[in-house]
């Protein structure tokens, strides 16, 4: 049920260049979300990518604790979402960009995550 698969995970070079592109953005401090709709070949209603600059986060190890708990409050707060894009049968791609130069606390990234990925519901 609360699971994080590859096939939910963009990976193809040309998804995220259309995504960079072509997307729409919200940004709510210390994250800024971008998305657009694409067709709905695999099944899969909601691909995200995380994304946490080197140039903020210098060390691996911080930026890698970001990206978990990015991970774990998306994963806790997907499943809306997801309902929302399987009754009006649309894909999404999303990425979850980290604009902060230290490490938030899991709460408030929780909290910032949950208001992004309702704004976001309410906006498409």
């Amino acid at each position: 049920m609360f699971q994080f698969p590859k096939k939910q995970k963009i990976c193809s070079h040309d998804a995220i260049e259309r995504l960079f592109a072509n997307g729409k953005s919200i940004s709510e401090n210390p994250l800024r979300i971008i998305w657009n709709f694409e067709e709905n070949n695999d099944n899969v209603f909601l691909k995200v990518l995380i994304v946490v600059s080197k140039k903020r986060l210098k060390a691996a190890v911080d930026r890698n604790i970001v990206k978990r708990r990015i991970k774990e409050a998306y994963r806790i707060q997907k499943k809306h979402l997801e309902l929302f894009l399987e009754r009006n049968n649309q894909q999404l791609n999303l990425a979850i960009i980290y604009q902060e130069e230290e490490i938030m606390d899991y709460k408030v990234l929780e909290q910032k995550i949950n208001l992004l990925l309702t704004r976001l519901i309410t906006n498409a």
